[in-house]
C-alpha cells in the first residue's frame, strides 16, 4: 500500500454484516487493501456520477445536426476511428526510419 508515510489509519464503524462479508472476501491481514481498492472504485464512480449530472443537457442536437440520427453517430465514430489507425500508422513509419 505505499508504508506509513503515505497511509492513515482511519476508524469507521460499519454494520456487522456487512464485515462478515468482508471478511469471507479478503483475506486476514488485506482487509485494508480491500477497502482502498473499493474506495478507488467508489470514488471513481461519484465523480463519474457528478460530473453526468453537471453536464447534463449540455449537448444540444441544434448544435450538432450532422449527428441526428445513429447512423450519423456511427460513421462519426468509424471517421475518427480511421483517422486515428491513419495517424498511428504515419507514426510507425516515422519511428521505423
Amino acid at each position: 500500500m505505499g508504508g506509513k508515510a503515505t497511509t492513515e489509519k482511519i476508524s469507521v464503524t460499519i454494520p456487522r454484516d456487512l464485515a462478515s462479508e468482508i471478511r469471507k472476501i479478503a483475506a486476514q491481514g488485506e482487509i485494508s487493501s480491500f477497502f482502498t481498492e473499493a474506495l478507488q472504485y467508489y470514488i471513481a464512480y461519484r465523480k463519474q456520477q457528478t460530473a453526468l449530472v453537471k453536464g447534463f443537457g449540455a449537448w444540444k442536437d441544434k448544435n450538432h445536426p450532422e449527428l441526428a440520427a445513429p447512423e450519423d453517430t456511427s460513421n462519426y465514430v468509424r471517421a475518427i476511428r480511421e483517422a486515428d489507425l491513419d495517424r498511428l500508422q504515419r507514426i510507425e513509419e516515422i519511428h521505423a526510419k
